[in-house]
């Protein structure tokens, strides 16, 4: 079949709404240099134009009639004329001045990467199956009526729709279809397309080959029948495998497309066995079990090849799963897949981590997902003997080491892979970093908006080199142990590495908060998973002398998040270590204050470690073609020794409307304002708040070795002020939320629960909500 088939869509101005996009007005604009900061977006969108899909020298600006388009157009024009009489620069020179060319939307945008590669090679006849977004109008029943008309051209020209799917909760309308490479060439000449690419990459298993005999497992402790259950949404998991038994519930499928729950791959028994038995290492060694504390339920959406069923949308069987989950009671489900031709590029949310915000906020759930996998020879360039100690550097400097989908979604916990405790190696063969440091194998961020992700991290193994050749090799020592669910295979464990296995680990600690809280929303369960962030030292980027100290924990960040998860400790306190929760709802641009007491160890004149962690979570509504992705943003910061009513005072005068890009004006009273507060007042929380406010998930820390001031004329409370900044949700939304503030002082000082559990008890709250320990 020849390209220039007859394929008609017909009239679809008619079909436009009044809100939201019109394909016909649609502008690239291609920048003469690469700038994707979070404050060159900003710029952006403050002059009005909203910012549809962003590369590193390219941004898709959709307008909202053509009046705006024109003036956008008359503005550039102005500029191009250069200086007039008097003027001592060009009009708009500030904004356009780093524009290179403004063209209409095309065949070349709507290209996916690997599909352009595909297609290059492909005759007019040759059978396809791609992957087609349409730009989501604004409502969800003109995006069905667009994808019915695409389907119905494709069908008329022979080709064939396998499956729809349309979401107004995330702003995506898909479609999986099969056609000769003419019409999918075709298709990207369609004005309701956005983007055209080739079905993800399978998942690929490294395991070794198994060891260890189901005898020497047969009588592991099994969960309590009525523990609670965590979810796994995968290739499905051997339910009778020796390390599994005893501890699924049920392993199923909800696919038309696949016949049953049982793994037929690997990938989900491997997960799975982390997942109920943690870290098997010592456990295999010791044979010392311990008691799995919850039981799984299993989803399974992927085929024996770790491929969504190939004529099947993958959010169409994510949302399936996740629905069928919480209907079972789930909270947490752990999702240790990625799409690997799905990498973030620019600040555009990807499709599946859309999706998951969406399921997160409307079903009450946690997703856990990985950064996703790189394989060094993607950004390492040579490998020589400097490659063991600085591979992190190697990986902040390529592009190819970026967060795959779903990985950058916002709400959910992404987890990054960390070094495990390192075994005796071969003779001649080094480790890939030390005990500690992000594997070389688990991808980097930041994430949508240049939020903190991974927000967390755990091990995933790592790679030798041979010291002589310099060779990568995969010895079992730098490896994770994991049940043996390869079809045929006739072990219990076997070994893998990948940032897959770092997910469970986080899974379980999520799923002991949900059964010390089992009323807890999402949005508390991930704030006191959080909690349990240990703090990983930067040392792993020392061989580099350009960062100074603040930086290297910036850029320590994109490979572990606010750091390594621990067990219980995120949800419970102890006598010296104290948590406090919130949960509220706030309005847009409100301000909510919280009063902690301060212990009185905190006062105590004795050199002595003492501290506070505060987690924020938060399930913003969201749009994937929307740079200003999230609707509305939470902040927080901790004040003290200043009176309730200033401080509630002083965030609203601070407030900024950041769709106008305006103060709020709202006067001072007394001159206060947040920037005049000194630094014994106003608490400088890590990581600072411009940083940690760009994401959903939020965490910041403060320690002290010496005693804090007393006010005599001001509480001695924290206050912590949360407040909601609007980007574009309703003015009468209301934002739901969970705050956590965790207290501390180590043995040195008295210890602090019982005194503060009694103050709190008799505070007073100044924000809908309630504060108490745990």
């Amino acid at each position: 079949m020849s390209d220039d088939v007859d394929f008609v869509l017909g009239d679809v101005a008619a079909r436009t709404p009044a809100l939201g996009i019109d394909p016909k007005l649609i502008l690239v604009v291609e920048t003469l240099a690469s700038s994707q900061s979070v404050a060159e977006e900003v710029n952006w969108q403050r002059s009005g134009l909203r910012i549809v899909d962003t590369s590193s020298t390219k941004r898709v600006i959709a307008f909202s009639d053509d009046p705006a388009m024109a003036l956008f157009l008359s503005r550039l024009e102005k500029y191009s004329g250069g200086l007039k009489d008097g003027q001592a620069s060009a009009t708009y020179e500030g904004f356009f001045d780093n524009i290179d060319n403004v063209r209409p939307y095309g065949a070349q945008d709507r290209l996916g990467a690997e599909l352009g590669t595909l297609l290059r090679q492909a005759n007019s006849d040759d059978e396809l199956t791609v992957d087609v977004e349409v730009w989501y109008p604004g409502d969800i029943v003109t995006a069905e009526s667009w994808l019915t008309l695409i389907s119905d051209a494709i069908g008329a020209a022979g080709g064939v729709v396998h499956d729809t799917f349309s979401s107004e909760a995330s702003g995506l309308a898909l479609m999986r279809v099969s056609a000769v490479a003419g019409i999918v060439r075709q298709l990207l000449r369609v004005d309701l397309v956005a983007k055209v690419e080739v079905l993800p990459e399978s998942l690929v298993i490294n395991a070794s080959p198994s060891e260890i005999s189901a005898d020497s497992v047969a009588d592991l402790p099994l969960p309590d029948a009525g523990s609670p259950l965590v979810g796994i949404i995968d290739s499905g998991v051997l339910s009778n495998h020796p390390l599994l038994r005893g501890c699924v519930v049920e392993a199923v499928s909800t696919s038309t497309w696949i016949e049953d729950g049982a793994d037929r791959h690997g990938h989900g028994t491997a997960v799975a066995s982390i997942l109920a038995r943690g870290a098997l290492e010592g456990q295999i060694s010791s044979k010392d079990w311990e008691n799995p504390p919850f039981r799984i339920m299993s989803v399974r959406v992927l085929d024996e090849n770790a491929q969504i069923p190939p004529y099947r949308l993958a959010e169409r069987e994510l949302t399936d799963a996740a629905i069928y989950l919480s209907q079972q009671g789930v909270k947490v489900i752990n999702l240790s897949l990625g799409d690997l031709n799905g990498m973030i590029v620019g600040n555009r949310a990807p499709s599946i981590a859309a999706l998951l915000d969406a399921l997160s906020r409307s079903l009450n759930v946690v997703f856990v997902v990985p950064t996703g996998n790189v394989a060094p020879r993607e950004y390492a360039g040579q490998f020589d003997e400097s490659l063991a100690v600085d591979y992190p550097l190697r990986m902040l400097e390529s592009p190819n080491a970026l967060l795959l989908d779903p990985a950058p979604a916002a709400t959910a916990l992404t987890v990054g892979g960390l070094v495990p405790q390192l075994a005796p190696l071969p003779l001649g063969t080094v480790p890939l970093g030390k005990a500690n440091w992000p594997s070389p194998v688990s991808r980097i961020g930041l994430g949508i908006g240049d939020a903190i992700k991974p927000e967390l991290s755990a091990p995933a193994g790592t790679m030798g080199q041979d010291q002589e050749s310099h060779a990568l090799n995969e010895p079992d020592e730098l490896q994770m142990a994991v049940a043996d669910g390869r079809l045929n295979s006739t072990g219990v464990v076997t070994h893998d590495y990948g940032s897959s296995l770092a997910a469970p680990h986080v899974s379980r600690v999520a799923a002991l908060v949900a059964e010390k809280y089992p009323r807890a929303s999402g949005n508390l369960i991930r704030a006191l998973t959080l909690q349990s962030a240990e703090p990983v030292s930067p040392e792993f980027l020392a061989a580099s002398t350009n960062y100074t100290e603040g930086a290297a924990a910036s850029e320590a960040r994109r490979f572990v998040g606010y750091g390594r998860a621990s067990s219980l400790r995120s949800a419970e306190s102890a006598m010296r270590d104290t948590v406090l929760i919130a949960e509220s709802e706030i309005p847009v641009d409100g301000v909510h204050l919280y009063a902690v007491p301060v212990p009185e160890a905190f006062f105590t004149r004795r050199r002595a470690g003492r501290g506070m962690t505060v987690t924020l979570g938060f399930d913003p509504l969201v749009r994937a073609r929307r740079m200003d992705y999230l609707a509305t943003r939470l902040k927080f910061e901790v004040v003290r020794g200043l009176p309730a009513d200033q401080v509630i005072e002083m965030f609203l005068s601070e407030a900024e409307d950041h769709a106008a890009g305006k103060r709020v004006k709202i006067p001072k009273q007394n001159g206060l304002t947040l920037s005049s507060i000194s630094t014994q007042k106003r608490i400088s929380l890590d990581p600072a708040q411009n940083v940690r406010s760009l994401g959903a998930n939020q965490l910041a820390r403060k320690s002290w070795q010496n005693s804090l001031p007393r006010f005599n004329d001001f509480p001695n409370d924290f206050f912590v002020v949360v407040q909601s900044l609007n980007r574009w949700a309703p003015p009468t939304f209301m934002q739901s939320y969970a705050l956590t503030v965790r207290l501390w002082v180590d043995e040195k000082l008295p210890p602090i629960y019982e005194e503060v559990r009694t103050k709190v008890s008799a505070a007073r709250i100044r924000a809908r909500g309630r504060a108490q320990t745990r």
